[in-house]
């Protein structure tokens, strides 16, 4: 609970774009299966590894455990729940043009549920740390 609470605070703290935030999107049955919340948002100045390597170091300071980088790929685990069963989030830096798209997916599995404000927040602010 307190976690949450943390990422709740946080989510508030930090201003996401507009974008990332039109961009949300979830799938799945609250309780009953997996439940993936989905964003993406692009940004110029800053390559695919630079927003991986941000997003990774930002990860490992608020917690996350477990957190990989390949390329522009970061992969990481968050439990919160107190039931030892890990979400999953991870994040995809790709060159489009001049620009870099970062998309986010947290994932959470059956049985678990994740404010869905909290979350979006929470993806849309963690894309934003990629900026620099």
């Amino acid at each position: 609970m307190k976690a949450l609470l943390v990422i709740a605070t946080l989510a508030l703290a930090a201003p996401a774009s507009a974008g990332c935030k039109q961009n949300f999107s979830f799938l799945g049955l609250p309780l009953l299966s997996q439940i993936e919340y989905r964003t993406h948002d692009s940004m110029t100045g800053v390559s695919p590894k630079t927003a991986a390597k941000r997003i990774a170091a930002q990860l490992k300071a608020e917690g996350y455990f477990s957190v990989k980088t390949s390329g522009g790929t970061v992969t990481a685990l968050q439990e919160t729940s107190g039931s030892g069963r890990a979400q999953s989030i991870r994040f995809i830096a790709k060159a489009a043009g001049d620009t870099t798209r970062i998309d986010a997916i947290f994932t959470i599995q059956q049985g678990q549920i994740a404010g869905e404000r909290v979350v979006r927040n929470e993806l849309c602010r963690l894309i934003s740390v990629a900026a620099g």
